[in-house]
């Protein structure tokens, strides 16, 4: 009980709490179209320690599975997926040297948006464009032709690689998200990883919390 109570406390203060004043769309104007440490996306080459890589797309579907109540990632869920996608760009899209601020907001354009969610294996073509439970926190601006975010902060948690095996072309990652302030783990995973030929080197094919 505690876990979960730590985790929904993490989740929710993510979600809510603005960094240097990042604020949503506006959504008359908005519609959709159809870190680890050290770790600068955009700045740095794929070819990146793994574990250091991949920190920010494990971390963000962790984080979506808990607050979804999910054991496995379902990558054909809209809403979790989205979820997924919109943790990453919240949490580690500031680091990206294509980010910019304005006018209080975290403008990430598509491109950017793109390279994420290529390493959570997605079809970004075939997604729909932000479900509405989302578009307060994530949405796609028609002036700047940009997507729109309202960043988190959960800097209490954080991943913790437990074993790393090759499988095939890729890795079979088990892991757990820990919280710093006591070690408590609030959640094990076990996670596979294909190399690829994107930002990030890897991409995740599937996600699972086994604890």
């Amino acid at each position: 009980m505690l876990k979960k109570l730590l985790a929904a406390a993490l989740i929710a203060s993510m979600l809510i709490l603005p960094v240097s004043s990042v604020g949503p769309a506006n959504p008359a104007e908005a519609s959709a179209p159809g870190t680890a440490q050290g770790y600068l996306p955009g700045d740095v080459p794929a070819e990146t320690d793994v574990m250091e890589s991949m920190s920010p797309a494990l971390h963000a579907l962790v984080l979506a599975m808990l607050n979804h109540d999910a054991t496995h990632f379902d990558f054909e869920n809209s809403a979790l997926t989205w979820e997924g996608l919109y943790n990453m760009l919240s949490l580690y899209g500031q680091l990206d040297s294509r980010s910019l601020t304005e006018d209080g907001e975290l403008l990430l354009p598509d491109e950017t948006v793109r390279d994420y969610a290529a390493a959570l294996t997605l079809s970004f073509d075939q997604l729909d464009g932000p479900p509405a439970a989302i578009r307060d926190r994530l949405n796609y601006d028609n002036v700047s032709r940009c997507y729109v975010v309202v960043c988190g902060e959960d800097n209490l948690a954080q991943v913790r690689v437990d074993s790393l095996s090759p499988s095939g072309s890729g890795y079979t990652l088990t892991g757990s998200l820990v919280y710093q302030v006591d070690g408590q783990v609030l959640a094990k995973f076990q996670a596979g990883l294909l190399s690829c030929d994107n930002m990030f080197g890897y991409a995740v094919t599937s996600m699972s919390i086994t604890g």
